[in-house]
């Protein structure tokens, strides 16, 4: 029997372009891409605002949380990955993003290994970088035209394709795709994986919804 997968909206999301999600212990953290770009922790039950950080970013696609205390957002018109205090909200890093001509910026952002990966569409690459010093450490190809949101799952990577509407599971070692998942139903922009739960944001509509598998 094939899989077979259900598609629920939960609620909206408060800001005006919800287009980044990042799941926390204390709830899922979401990148607005209305410039200059706000970042906010939600309430995953409620879709409430806990708390809110201002930006600089510009057009902001993704968000991940390190255990260091930073969150971090893929600023897609600024061309960088900029980190900010979790408690301060005062910013401590920003790294320019591959390929280094403007012609396109970083979109899904996660954090794994100790390390940032982040995907950049118009190279259809997933990208490596020590946060350090913003040092690009690997590569791995994509498939699709629009990658979005990424979450792993143990060693394997999740990613979003919104024009697709296409989530991809990958090898994280070689980009090799190990599953694909169609989604019917609001455009898949950021993504997350919150308590074993599939959830995504659609900056358009503003809906936050869950996929869930039946059985």
């Amino acid at each position: 029997m094939p899989k077979r997968y259900v598609t629920n909206v939960v609620y909206k999301a408060p800001s005006g372009m919800p287009n980044g999600l990042q799941s926390t212990p204390e709830g899922l953290w979401v990148c607005d891409q209305i410039d200059p770009n706000l970042m906010y922790l939600m309430d995953p039950e409620k879709g409430e605002i806990l708390k809110e950080i201002p930006t600089r970013c510009l057009h902001g696609s993704g968000i991940t949380r390190d255990p260091h205390g930073r969150i971090w957002v893929s600023s897609t018109f600024g061309y960088e990955l900029v980190a900010y205090d979790v408690e301060t909200g005062k910013e401590v890093a920003a790294f320019p993003t591959p390929p280094g001509d403007k012609s396109g910026g970083a979109h899904g952002i996660e954090w794994h290994n100790d390390e940032l990966w982040f995907n950049v569409p118009i190279t259809r690459k997933i990208f490596r970088m020590n946060p350090q010093n913003g040092e690009i450490t690997g590569e791995i190809p994509i498939p699709g035209d629009r990658a979005h949101g990424l979450a792993f799952e143990g060693e394997t990577i999740w990613m979003a394709d919104t024009n697709r509407q296409v989530l991809f599971q990958m090898d994280s070692q070689d980009g090799r795709i190990l599953d694909a998942i169609g989604i019917d139903g609001p455009e898949p922009h950021g993504f997350t994986i919150h308590n074993g739960v599939f959830y995504f944001c659609d900056a358009m509509s503003r809906e936050v919804f869950t996929l869930t598998r039946l059985e």
